[in-house]
């Protein structure tokens, strides 16, 4: 091992590379926004919270590697030069092997894959989990507080997790509303499964405990694997919340084969509207009047729903599995 210090960053750095991992995942946490929720009058900071079930799976990873990349507000020395704000966290068979703070590189996740080229074994099962608010499908607002004028939507959540990997076995998208057409049709080919939910998603988030399940048995399918995080979380938030809670498990390879004519009507569909605000709650897709004379396939895709206590949409029996602004 070597330690290298400098005037503001700790990091330690493995020699070489290894290819003797059974898996490894990749948190990336967006912490550059407001993520203040309450439970029981208590005041919580959501993406802190993560970070701390992310340093745990990292100690439990006997047999994998994570990394955690915290994207923290980024500030600037002396007006003009960065202070490297975001840090980074790298644990391999329950050990820290690596930390350190780092700037971005635009609005995506460019600064974070450079590090992973670095030092991500190779071999293993990939999955790439997502922390945040609602990654846009269109470019309309500010996502960085600290940096607006960085662009973030979609299409660049897309392309840059390929930076990673070529292929994911696992996305998961702790956020509100992409469970929706654009997104599931931008990564198809680039993972075999989405864990993502429709609508609106508590910012206590979705469990990955179940990461444990890689440690007791190595060979688990990965719909195993996604259907026990989904169904763990959503077990939490229900009965936590009063609110409705919509968790999705989608089989991509499945899904690649009717998306992209959906897709394609959705898009053209929101170039039509106005989205007042960034994080607008979603409806379901099927109360579109472009979906009216079609319906959604939803073969491939298991849906965990439970409706709300209150409001107008109290006793719904039912939703579909996709999210569409209105």
């Amino acid at each position: 091992m070597i330690l290298l210090t400098g005037c503001s960053t700790v990091d330690i750095v493995t020699e070489t590379k290894i290819t003797d991992v059974e898996y490894t995942a990749v948190y990336m946490i967006h912490g550059d926004a407001n993520y203040t929720y309450h439970i029981n009058g208590d005041r919580l900071q959501a993406d802190e919270e993560v970070v701390e079930e992310a340093i745990a799976r990292g100690k439990a990873s006997a047999s994998g590697e994570v990394f955690i990349f915290h994207q923290k507000p980024e500030r600037k020395r002396f007006l003009f030069f960065s202070k490297k704000d975001r840090v980074w966290y790298h644990y391999r068979g329950g050990e820290l092997v690596g930390k350190g703070n780092y700037s971005p590189q635009g609005g995506g996740f460019k600064a974070e894959a450079k590090l992973y080229e670095q030092m991500a074994g190779e071999g293993g099962r990939k999955m790439f989990f997502y922390f945040g608010h609602e990654v846009p499908s269109k470019s309309s607002f500010a996502y960085h507080n600290s940096q607006p004028e960085l662009t973030f939507n979609t299409e660049i959540f897309t392309e840059d997790i390929s930076l990673f990997e070529d292929l994911f076995d696992i996305v998961l998208l702790s956020t509100c509303n992409n469970g929706n057409l654009l997104m599931a049709a931008a990564l198809a080919g680039k993972s075999k499964y989405l864990i993502a939910s429709p609508r609106n998603l508590h910012l206590s988030y979705i469990d990955t405990q179940s990461l444990q399940l890689l440690e007791e048995n190595p060979s688990v399918s990965n719909k195993i694997l996604a259907d026990s995080i989904a169904q763990r979380s959503f077990n939490r938030l229900s009965s936590q919340l009063q609110t409705l809670v919509t968790v999705g498990v989608y089989d991509l390879d499945v899904i690649k084969n009717y998306i992209d004519s959906f897709a394609d009507d959705y898009g053209r569909y929101l170039q039509k509207i106005e989205q007042e605000t960034l994080f607008s709650d979603n409806t379901d897709c099927r109360k579109l009047d472009i979906f009216t004379d079609q319906d959604i396939p939803e073969k491939g895709i298991t849906l965990l729903f439970s409706p709300p206590a209150f409001g107008r949409e109290a006793g719904l029996e039912s939703h579909s599995a996709w999210g569409c602004k209105q």
